[in-house]
Parts: C-alpha cells; sequence; structure tokens
C-alpha cells in the first residue's frame, strides 16, 4: 500500500490499494473435514423392520463416548434382492473429532452378540485407504537391532540371583553370594522417588516416580518402558508379565495430566475423557500402551468400597482377569478385548474371596485342555449353609459345589498344579 500525506490523499476509499495488507494477513480458507464421523462394520444386516431399534442399540452404545448428532447415524442399503436391507456398516457422525477418537479407541472390537464384534474407523482413514497405489511398495527394511535379554542373569557363572535395595535415595541391585559379601551389579541415585518392584519372573525393575512408573531391563538396565499415572502408589504384573495395572488414589483427570507434561507433549497423555475419574489402569507391560482404565469400586448404592490388592487376579493362560465387588459380584473380563464376558458382572451374593485354578489341566482322557475354572465361597445366610463352589469359564457354568456347617470364614488354596483345592475353614465354638 501506498504512502500518504496531506498532499496525495485518495478521493475515496475505493482508490486506496489494501493488496499488500490483504496478502499479508489473508485467513486460508478452511478445509472442510469428516473427522468427526467413524466407520462402524461388521453390525448385523437387517431389513426395515428391524432398522429402527438397531439405529436405537448402536446410539446407546455410542453415546457414552460423545454426543451422536441428531440423525447422526446412517445405515447404507442393498435393494438388488427387492427387499431393502442394511449392507452390514454404518457411518456415525459425532459433534467434535474428539468425540469420535474417543469412541474409536474405546469401540473398536466391541462385542454386540456373539456372532458381531464391531469394527469403528475414522471416516478418512478410510478414505485415505482407498487412494493408496494398488502397485505394491516393498517397506524399507529396517536394520536389525539387537536386543538385551531380560532374564540375562539366568545365564549367570555362579548360579546368582539378584536382589535391589533402596536407602538414602540410592537405589541399588546386588548379586546374591553365600559365602562372599554381595558384589553390586549396579547403583543409580534417585533411580525412584517412592520404590522399586521387580516383576513375578525377574524380567524388569519398576521404579515409581510422581508422573508414573518406568521400567527397567537387561544387563545394562536400560528403560524400556514408561507409564504416565499420576502418583501412583500400587503396582500389579500378571503372572508372565504380559499386563501391568497400577493404582493411584488420585483419580484421572486429562487436564491435569496435561498440566503435569507441559505445553507442547499433550499427545503423551494416554488418557481420554472416558478415564476421568478412574483410578486403576492396565497396561501393555511391553509396548507401554494403556488398554482400558477402571473406576473405583463402588456398592449398589454407589458408595466407594474399599477393596484389597491386586485388586485384579489373572488366570493361568491371562486370557481372562477378574475382580471382586465383596458380597455383590464377581467381574470377570476378557484380556484380548478388556470388556466384560458376557457384558456384565456375575451377580453372586455374600461372595467373600475367590481365587483362579493355577494351572490349566489336560484332561487324561481325551488329551485336550479343560477350560479355564476358579472357585469362590460365600457365608451362611438364614438357613443356608457355607458354600464353596468351582465355575468354568467362559462359560460360567457350575463344575461342582461343596456345603460347609458352622463356618464364619474360609480362605481358599489351589495345589500349584491346580489338582486340588484347599479349603482352610474357621468355625464357631
Amino acid at each position: 500500500m501506498s504512502v500518504f500525506t496531506e498532499s496525495n490523499l485518495p478521493a475515496s476509499e475505493a482508490e486506496i490499494d489494501f493488496t499488500d495488507l490483504e496478502n499479508q494477513y489473508v485467513v486460508p480458507e478452511q478445509e472442510e473435514t469428516l473427522e468427526n464421523v467413524v466407520v462402524v462394520d461388521n453390525i448385523p444386516v437387517v431389513d426395515e423392520s428391524k432398522e429402527e431399534k438397531l439405529v436405537q442399540v448402536l446410539k446407546k452404545i455410542f453415546k457414552k463416548h460423545g454426543t451422536v448428532k441428531a440423525n447422526g447415524i446412517h445405515m447404507p442399503k442393498d435393494s438388488s434382492s427387492g427387499k431393502p436391507k442394511t449392507k452390514g456398516y454404518a457411518f456415525v457422525e459425532f459433534e467434535t473429532a474428539q468425540q469420535a477418537q474417543a469412541a474409536i479407541f474405546n469401540l473398536n472390537g466391541y462385542k454386540l452378540d456373539k456372532s458381531h464384534s464391531l469394527l469403528v474407523n475414522a471416516f478418512m482413514d478410510v478414505e485415505r485407504y482407498t487412494e493408496v497405489n494398488d502397485a505394491y511398495q516393498a517397506p524399507p527394511e529396517a536394520p536389525f537391532e539387537e536386543r538385551e535379554h531380560l532374564r540375562s542373569w539366568l545365564t549367570d557363572e555362579y548360579g546368582r540371583d539378584q536382589f535391589a535395595v533402596y536407602a538414602d535415595q540410592e537405589l541399588s541391585v546386588f548379586w546374591n553370594e553365600t559365602a562372599h559379601p554381595a558384589e553390586k551389579a549396579i547403583s543409580r541415585s534417585n533411580w525412584t522417588e517412592a520404590y522399586a518392584q521387580w516383576s513375578p519372573l525377574g524380567s524388569f525393575l519398576c521404579t515409581v516416580h510422581e508422573q508414573g512408573l518406568v521400567l527397567w531391563g537387561g544387563p545394562s538396565w536400560k528403560k524400556l518402558a514408561r507409564f504416565i499415572h499420576r502418583k501412583v502408589k500400587l503396582v500389579d504384573f500378571s503372572p508372565s508379565e504380559r499386563y501391568l495395572v497400577t493404582f493411584s488414589a488420585d483419580p484421572i483427570s486429562v487436564d491435569a495430566v496435561n498440566q503435569m507434561l507441559g505445553p507442547g507433549n499433550e499427545h503423551q497423555n494416554p488418557y481420554t475423557i472416558d478415564d476421568e475419574g478412574h483410578t486403576v489402569c492396565v497396561w501393555d507391560a511391553h509396548t507401554g500402551s494403556l488398554l482400558r482404565s477402571f473406576p473405583p469400586v463402588r456398592s449398589e448404592d454407589g458408595k466407594p468400597v474399599k477393596s484389597s490388592w491386586p485388586q485384579f487376579k489373572w488366570s493361568p493362560s491371562e486370557k481372562y482377569f477378574a475382580r471382586l465387588n465383596q458380597n455383590v459380584s464377581l467381574s470377570i473380563y476378557e484380556a484380548s478385548t478388556m470388556s466384560l464376558l458376557d457384558k456384565k458382572s456375575i451377580k453372586i451374593a455374600g461372595i467373600q474371596d475367590f481365587a483362579w485354578c493355577p494351572n490349566l489341566i489336560v484332561d487324561p482322557r481325551t488329551g485336550t485342555t479343560r477350560p479355564e475354572m476358579l472357585a469362590y465361597w460365600t457365608p451362611e445366610e438364614g438357613n443356608l449353609p457355607a458354600r464353596v463352589t468351582l465355575m468354568s469359564v467362559p462359560s460360567q457354568a457350575i463344575v461342582r459345589t461343596k456345603n460347609l456347617f458352622s463356618v464364619f470364614n474360609a480362605s481358599l488354596h489351589w495345589h500349584p498344579k491346580g489338582q486340588a483345592l484347599c479349603v482352610r475353614v474357621q468355625r464357631y465354638t
């Protein structure tokens, strides 16, 4: 724009050239996207008489993770047979892209019924995949990077074990010696802020910090994975170290985690709005991915209930894990989907404790592996005696029950190979 003085002022505003200002402060046109739309595949194929009912079922599922727009569920139809039927997939439109991402994260793999598991993907991803070149292009081969063996201590020529000591802000790992003083393998100051804990098989050493957990391992004690869980207090591993469970008395807050991570690091936050208020998290111990978070255990009237640690007990195959709501119910989850078995907890009035059979038992007659099994016990109630029950999983069939009389407390102890169940009872005298 030209510089004007009193002597060369334009006669009107129309004579002023604003081109340079327009170019400098131009506002780019917003590209219209469909980031708030998800594609839901593998839904039942129905005719028009059942279409509205299916829409309502989908709305009920998806509204837990965001606001579905009015008329925001569209199911394409196929009329080639003369009777219009849905094609087995639907488009769901949310108010925001964040809600769509939350639905994808939480509902992909959701079991609608025994024969339908939802496949939820972003609409824009589907569009991008359709533009992929049909000609195969081999990806670049990544150079082989040898990883340290996480249980290298088993190769020690003297057959020694290791133990950890935390004192004066210094965490040390020693080789256990019988005839000589313990040999220090490694020592680091401020390695942990609270305590350290070994995984069940000794593959990992876990350190606890204000921001969460860190797993270390291998001969050089490298950092293997990081788990963000503010003010974490308790840690537990599944028996084969595939999963990691953490607890914090401080409920999850997405904003608080973002603030803790600092500006520009929000992408490291593993939580969504669906995790708000939860206190227990289940992680993939090898990748550091958050698999699911859980709210505190509550009674039927909604009040928090004190629960023992570990909150979850794992089946020997790690296909299932379960949590007790004492006196009320037993919740069994499938590890592959992190969802409730048969979508609901098992109501067991008075249930006090349970224990998984610690081994997969092979039927000697057929050579096949029997289903997994757990035992639980319930106390006396009125004229009913106390009872120990064996339940098959996943069928939830009752295998055997045993009545116990004049019993006010019991504890369950399986044989290590699952060949017998011992019930230690305390009787009224």
